[in-house]
């Protein structure tokens, strides 16, 4: 009898000691290797910074000016109701920021974060703010025939959000593209009133140095991935608590009340973690190889995570990728179409095709889409039409939908169309657009 009782506690001992083994053996942190952020000298993004929290500050402390700008971006369209005394007294207190951000173009320039999880980027919100007051001046220019000046001052946007996303994460990498299809809504709009030679030929140059300059969406992909692994190290260590925990949980579904109790303490967190880092790297492995991927071949896999911790945390990046094949397919088109309109004013006739201007415009005649030239048609009497077949993939007659979803990518929007031809929620869909 006490044999058998030595027997039993030798296991439990046993069973404790390999629990305790075990729990020692999750905390352990040697698989998550993260490289240091480092930044340069002088680096412009600091500089942006303060000048996002003046026009915060700014915001806060002029009443009228707050009122007018929420107005005035009440939705994708400028409001008109805005009166002009209203729109020039915006603008003026607006003015020194924009001059301000141009002063710091030329230096180096690196997103400034940290692989923190709780990290804030308050001066994302303020960055959009600028691109779109310079929206309205670009749109201001192109009205008062002042070409010159609305390409200089969208260049000048376009260097500032490659600066915005260089080297950062994807949110870096949102704003700064929604900086620059904010900044080329005002030139699509108007871009079949553009006659000028020299204007047509700083559209081409402007869409050739997108090219050399553009962030990839690759590198804020990756700095995604030291975020989600810089999770799995603070949740091992500690560092982020129940209430920061509690607050990224908002859309995890639990099974049980025991089981949100096991996961807002911690401690279930804690316990799963690496089988959690496993699903994440496995994860990344399979979104890295598409990233190796021409542009048009990249099938980026939606995730399916299993493990909660990673149900809070891994986005959606096929979203984010078809973000920048429309981005890249806007700004060619845009080159495309001024290199077009320039050789039809030289020559008196349309390129019979676009391999035609191959020499001038290289993998900018490239649908990002397809991998194939951007659909071209020519007509003496009707004029060309130009177009990416968009997003979903599908040759739609170069007609416009109702969301970039739907119909085909053209180098101007629906507001350079007739009323009657533009499409909305009732008809998807505009008649086939014929560009002069």
């Amino acid at each position: 009898m006490r044999e058998r009782r030595s027997l039993w506690a030798l296991v439990a001992f046993l069973l404790i000691g390999l629990s305790c083994g075990m729990l020692w053996w999750t905390q352990q942190l040697h698989e998550i290797v993260i490289p240091p952020r480092q930044y340069p000298p002088n680096n412009a993004y600091d500089a942006y910074k303060q000048i996002a929290q003046a026009m915060y500050d700014q915001r806060g402390q002029d009443r009228r000016l707050h009122t007018i700008e929420r107005e005035l971006f009440s939705g994708q369209e400028l409001n008109p109701a805005v009166s002009e005394a209203d729109k020039r007294y915006y603008l003026q207190r607006q003015r020194p920021f924009l001059e301000a951000y141009r002063k710091h173009l030329d230096q180096p320039c690196k997103a400034v974060f940290e692989y923190d999880p709780l990290w804030l980027m308050p001066e994302l919100a303020m960055f959009r703010q600028i691109a779109r007051i310079e929206s309205i001046l670009i749109d201001d220019a192109l009205e008062a025939g002042r070409d010159a000046e609305a390409i200089q001052r969208f260049r000048d946007l376009m260097r500032f959000s490659e600066q915005v996303r260089t080297d950062g994460a994807l949110i870096h990498y949102l704003v700064g593209s929604a900086m620059i299809k904010i900044g080329l809504r005002p030139i699509r709009q108007r871009l079949m009133q553009i006659q000028s030679p020299e204007t047509l030929e700083a559209l081409v140059g402007l869409a050739q140095q997108y090219e050399q300059q553009r962030a990839p969406l690759k590198t804020a992909i990756q700095h995604e991935y030291y975020l989600g692994l810089a999770l799995h190290r603070d949740i091992a260590s500690g560092k982020i608590k129940a209430d920061d925990i509690e607050a990224m949980m908002f859309n995890i579904t639990f099974n049980s009340g025991f089981e949100r109790w096991l996961y807002e303490s911690g401690f279930g967190l804690r316990l799963t973690w690496r089988r959690s880092l496993l699903e994440l790297q496995q994860y990344y492995e399979g979104v890295f190889a598409e990233l190796e991927k021409p542009l048009w071949e990249r099938k980026i896999p939606a995730p399916n995570p299993k493990q909660r911790i990673n149900q809070m945390f891994l986005h959606e990046l096929g979203s984010a990728a078809d973000n920048e094949l429309t981005e890249v397919a806007t700004v060619r088109l845009l080159g495309c179409y001024a290199a077009v309109k320039r050789y039809y004013q030289q020559r008196k006739a349309y390129p019979p095709s676009l391999e035609a201007l191959r020499s001038e415009l290289g993998e900018m005649i490239i649908d990002p889409f397809t991998g194939k030239s951007f659909v071209y048609r020519a007509d003496p009497k009707r004029g060309f039409q130009l177009y990416s077949v968009g997003e979903n993939r599908a040759d739609d007659g170069g007609r416009l939908g109702a969301d970039q979803r739907q119909g085909d990518l053209l180098p101007i929007t629906e507001g350079a169309l007739p009323e009657g031809q533009r499409p909305s929620q009732t008809r998807l869909s505009s008649p086939p657009v014929w560009l002069r």
